[in-house]
Formats: C-alpha cells, sequence, structure tokens
C-alpha cells in the first residue's frame, strides 16, 4: 500500500461580518490557492481558532459582536505560534492607535483587493 504526503495549503481565517466582503476575499484567496474558512464574529472566530490549524487570520474593521481590537488581543494571548493577523480597516487613522500594532499589517479598504493577497502571501 502507498501512502501519499497530501500537503495542505495554508489556511486562513477570514473573519468578516460584510458578507459581500466576505464571498469576494474568500473566492480570490481560494483562487491564490489557500483554504478560506469565513466567519462572520469575534466568538466564531474564537472557535474555529482553538479547533483548526490556522496559518493567518484576516479581520475585518468591523465585527458584530467585538471590537475588532478585542479580537486581535485575544487571538495574540491564544496562539502558541507565530500566526499572522491582517486587518481590513476603512479608517487610516486608526493605524496610528498603538493597539493596532498588535496586527502583522494593516490594509486600507480602499485597495483591499491588491494589498490583501500581497500581504497574505508575504506573511505565510
Amino acid at each position: 500500500m502507498i501512502f501519499m504526503n497530501k500537503v495542505l495549503p495554508p489556511t486562513v481565517l477570514l473573519v468578516e461580518a460584510d458578507l459581500e466582503q466576505s464571498l469576494i476575499s474568500k473566492s480570490e484567496l481560494e483562487a491564490q490557492g489557500y483554504r478560506v474558512i469565513g466567519v462572520e464574529s469575534g466568538e466564531a472566530a474564537f472557535a474555529t481558532f482553538a479547533c483548526e490549524k490556522i496559518d493567518a487570520v484576516v479581520i475585518g474593521a468591523f465585527l458584530p459582536d467585538m471590537h475588532v481590537l478585542d479580537l486581535v488581543d485575544e487571538i495574540v494571548a491564544r496562539r502558541n505560534r507565530s500566526v499572522p493577523i491582517i486587518i481590513n480597516d476603512a479608517c487610516p487613522n486608526h493605524q496610528h492607535d498603538f493597539r493596532y500594532w498588535a496586527a502583522d499589517a494593516i490594509i486600507d479598504k480602499s485597495s483591499y483587493a491588491q494589498k490583501l493577497f500581497a500581504q497574505v502571501s508575504a506573511l505565510l
């Protein structure tokens, strides 16, 4: 019997409350060869992060159940290895808030598509 060592693609946890943005991002990331798990809230992100091997996290700027920075803080506290965190933020002034510095990258929503794929690729 021959066993093949199947290499799985990197898994991106996409935390995005905007369904349209989530579908666009998910399909584009999958087209680039990533496995994408999409969730719509911080609590769902915690549950997924706890039971899946996540290689990168992309977080939308607004979540229905918590502030994006609270999610970032919790992910940083829970990760036992380096998992890049990318925040998609529509307000460039937030980038100067020191709490955003826990993220590995902050992407301005106006140029989201091009920068997202470049950042995910660079951080993985």
